[in-house]
């Protein structure tokens, strides 16, 4: 009786322990006082703190929205901590300056959200070139009306466009960014494939 007495006293003490904190809790316990740093051989620091990314793809637009959370889910329960994606820079854009943000497939804010609730953290990879097996790598076909287009070059009228298109993303990513201090967020668009973007999300 005494065994099975103390049975339950510890199956109580760990029922009701503490749940364990969020990603999110556990890295800005504290307040947050800086972003992903590159600092050591062996892993990152988030806001101080280790952290080694276990991430995988999901690209938001290839999946219909009701599975976004139940893909969501898997990646978290075989330990991945983060998600990658690209974003499609000739969908969110069909026509010069008009913005899509918000259709079922292309809704970037809903994607975020969904892996916020799950715990995670992104990797924004917001283009202008994403590549991923995607047409023109992501690039609005609308761009080749211009004769003297030159993409990925110190060309402005495509740097121009990249901007007007970044702003509009900016202003959905920015609201999940975990650390908004840095002033080099960006490569620059003439040298660079892809620029990331490390959100708490």
């Amino acid at each position: 009786m005494l065994k099975l007495l103390a049975f339950f006293a510890i199956f109580f003490s760990f029922s009701l322990a503490a749940p364990d904190p969020t990603n999110y809790q556990h890295y800005t316990s504290g307040g947050i006082h800086s972003g992903l740093k590159a600092d050591h051989a062996d892993h990152f620091t988030l806001n101080g703190k280790p952290f080694i990314i276990y991430g995988g793809s999901l690209h938001y637009f290839r999946i219909v929205p009701q599975y976004w959370r139940s893909t969501l889910a898997k990646f978290r329960a075989a330990g991945l901590n983060a998600v990658q994606l690209y974003l499609p820079w000739n969908l969110h854009e069909p026509r010069p300056g008009h913005f899509d943000f918000s259709s079922p497939l292309l809704d970037l804010a809903k994607f975020l959200e969904e892996i916020k609730q799950a715990d995670m953290f992104a990797i924004v990879r917001i283009g202008p070139f994403i590549c991923a097996e995607w047409e023109f790598g992501g690039f609005p076909a609308w761009l080749l009306r211009d004769d003297h287009l030159q993409l990925r070059q110190n060309y402005k009228p495509y740097l121009d466009r990249v901007k007007l298109y970044w702003t509009e993303v900016m202003k959905i990513v920015n609201k999940y960014q975990f650390s908004t201090s840095g002033k080099d967020l960006f490569k620059n668009p003439k040298q660079s494939s892809i620029s990331n973007c490390f959100c708490f999300c």
